[in-house]
């Protein structure tokens, strides 16, 4: 079976309301204009360093008008003068690199949801992630099937740390498990490393990796959006971060008496309503007398926080009647922004409730409550906080994690897990 890739830039147009249909047309017609002015020009065409210089000022000034508070790690004056160090080197360096470095501003911000998309559509047909520190490739196009379960050393020749720590600078994050989380989709996408100087083409790379003990090179050719390809792996994603692409989903495990929910998105979804899909799954856990709850949200990085309460009201019910059952909370790296909401809301319910993975890509009081803006000319997404949310004031329970959820039970999944498809932190589960 083919696919297409499906990451996707997601560009959001603002229309100002003006009273006349025929000036809204004007209106967008411009913005489009200008938008191909600079996407298709460099840094010797006037107008397009014009229209950039214009979308940067834009930028510095209604960035901190709009955001909650952007001047909690970076100063004001620090903020203003790398903008103005931006606008100076404008017609001095390309498009990829301008962008770049408007990431970067972004991603000094220190906050997680503070981020700018700058995707061209352009990825490599390789999925990576991170064990212990270093980047496998766990996935790829069956014309790159060799490269699967190798670990990358370098990148066009530049060594693989230096990669990472290249690109963290341009990632909005509060912890180093949202780095973690990341990591992959900006090894995906050849942007960031063009922009970076790390690569000289962006349409191709060499990747050197280590496999077997042998090293090897692979030439790789980026694929624009919208060309298929045909990945080898198509199930093992779940061995790191879930059974089902679906909002939610769950199961009885009847080998173990325990009902495993899936909760990947705080959001209804197409085909169910979650307070509806909640009370076919309490069936489930009432009818089979269930002993043990587990709750994935190990990939679930936000929406809707109060989708999730009518599980934990029936929850608090279930175990004040069964006080054998024991509440399992799954969490990770991808774990982020209304999933940590989710943790908290389990835990207020199910106070005993253990959880049990990796340290969470969401910090215990952030930022959230999201808009967009787009620059006026590129048209390029910025997502801005709006509130801030103090979960360790908001809750009874206390985390002793500083800036991150720690798990009450640490468990790092391994390449060695990945390749042989074992769920090591719901095997933990149906041990205990």
């Amino acid at each position: 079976m083919r696919t297409k890739i499906v990451t996707i830039l997601v560009i959001v147009v603002l229309l100002f309301s003006v009273t006349a249909c025929s000036g809204n047309g004007e209106n967008t017609m411009s913005k489009s204009t200008n938008r191909e002015v600079v996407l298709k020009n460099d840094n010797t065409n006037e107008e397009r360093n014009l229209l950039l210089t214009k979308d940067i000022l834009f930028f510095k000034q209604e960035l901190p008008k709009r955001h909650k508070n952007l001047f909690s790690i970076i100063t004001k004056e620090e903020f203003n003068d790398l903008t103005d160090q931006l606008i100076d080197k404008i017609d001095q360096i390309n498009n990829e690199q301008v962008f770049v470095e408007l990431n970067k501003i972004v991603a000094s911000i220190g906050d997680a949801h503070t981020a700018i998309n700058i995707w061209d559509g352009y990825s490599y047909p390789l999925q990576f992630w991170v064990f212990d520190g270093k980047i496998y490739v766990v996935n790829a196009d069956t014309s790159l099937e060799e490269m699967i379960f190798s670990q990358v050393l370098k990148i066009d020749g530049v060594d693989i740390n230096i990669v990472i720590e290249q690109l963290t600078t341009l990632i909005s994050h509060e912890n180093e498990s949202w780095v973690l989380a990341m990591l992959p989709n900006y090894l995906q996408s050849p942007i960031y490393m063009y922009g970076l100087g790390i690569l000289q083409n962006e349409n191709e790379a060499v990747f050197t990796v280590e496999k077997d003990g042998e090293v090897k090179d692979f030439t790789v050719s980026a694929l624009e959006y919208g060309e298929s390809l045909d990945f080898v792996n198509k199930n093992t994603e779940d061995v790191l971060i879930g059974k089902y692409n679906k909002y939610y989903d769950y199961e009885y495990l009847s080998d173990y008496k325990a009902l495993y929910f899936e909760y990947n998105v705080c959001a209804d979804g197409d085909n169910q309503r979650f307070a509806d899909f909640n009370k076919k799954m309490f069936n489930s856990i009432e009818e089979n007398a269930v002993e043990k709850v587990i709750i994935d949200l190990r990939n679930n990085s936000g929406g809707n926080s109060e989708i999730l309460n009518p599980f934990t009201k029936r929850l608090k019910s279930y175990i004040a009647e069964n006080t054998n059952v024991k509440v399992y909370i799954l969490v990770g790296r991808n774990t982020f922004s209304s999933g940590m909401f989710a943790i908290y809301r389990i835990k207020e319910s199910a106070p005993e409730a253990v959880s049990i993975g990796e340290p969470t890509g969401g910090a215990l009081d952030c930022y959230g409550e999201v808009k967009t803006i787009n620059l006026p000319n590129s048209q390029i997404p910025i997502s801005y906080s709006t509130k801030y949310f103090e979960f360790s004031k908001n809750f009874s329970y206390k985390n002793d994690g500083v800036g991150t959820f720690l798990p009450d039970i640490s468990i790092q999944p391994t390449i060695v897990d990945y390749k042989s498809g074992t769920d090591v932190v719901l095997e933990y589960v149906f041990g205990d």
